[in-house]
Formats: C-alpha cells, structure tokens, sequence
C-alpha cells in the first residue's frame, strides 16, 4: 500500500514548458502594445515624413513598458504556487529582462536631451500643442 500523496502536484514538465511558451508570447506582445501605446501618448510620428518629431521625449514609453515588465513578475507568483516551476522561472527572467531593457531606454533618451526638447515653447509636458 502507498502513503497518500502529500500537498499538490507539480504540473507536468510538457505542459509547464507549454504553458511558458505561451507566456512568452503574451509578454512580448504586452511588452510592444505597452510600448505603441505610449508612443502614440507622446504623440511620435513615426511614419509621418513630414513630422517634426524633435521635441517628443520617449520616457514615458519606456515607463509603461517598466509597468509591463512589473506585471510580468507579478505573474510569476501565481505560477510558483500552481507549481509550475519552468513557467515561473522563465517569467522572472523575461520580466527582468524587460525592467532593465525599460530603464536602459529611459536612460538612454535622459542622456539624448530629449526630456529638455519637450519643455519648447509651445509645447506642453506631454508632448501636445500648447497652441489653440
């Protein structure tokens, strides 16, 4: 006779590595919706050739995508409690991964100036016409 089993079951390791892959799917097109819509926030053109995009600061973009990456970590606990360890693990790196892709942007467009070109005249904090 075998002793009952003790506390929950690990989720297979097929349907673990599935539910990863699916994961990862989900977080980069979070990860690029969170980024577009921070973009189109800014009001960046990018595929107006006559735009004059000079003034248009992306940190907040980078913000949302800091907010995406911080949901991706948050979404690690839920699988270590359902046992899914190679889901859990693979969500803690992508969203480390994403949270230092985030502040590495951030950086990156601090250093470029861009937070200075978006005080213009004429424009407000948010990148929007002042003008009437």
């Amino acid at each position: 006779m075998s002793p009952p089993p003790t506390g929950r079951r690990r989720l297979p390791l097929a349907g673990d590595i599935v539910s990863a892959a699916a994961l990862l799917v989900l977080d980069g097109i979070g990860a690029a919706a969170a980024f577009l819509f921070g973009v189109d926030y800014s009001g960046w053109k990018p595929f107006d050739a006559g735009a004059d995009n000079s003034g248009i600061a992306l940190t907040p973009d980078w913000l949302y995508v800091g907010l995406a990456g911080g949901i991706m970590l948050l979404t690690a606990a839920p699988l270590f409690r359902l046992r899914a360890l190679v889901s859990a693990c693979v969500q803690v790196l992508v969203g480390i991964a994403v949270l230092v892709v985030a502040v590495g942007g951030a950086q990156f467009d601090e250093q470029r100036g861009a937070g200075a070109g978006a005080n213009a005249p004429g424009l407000s904090v948010y990148g929007a016409s002042d003008r009437p």
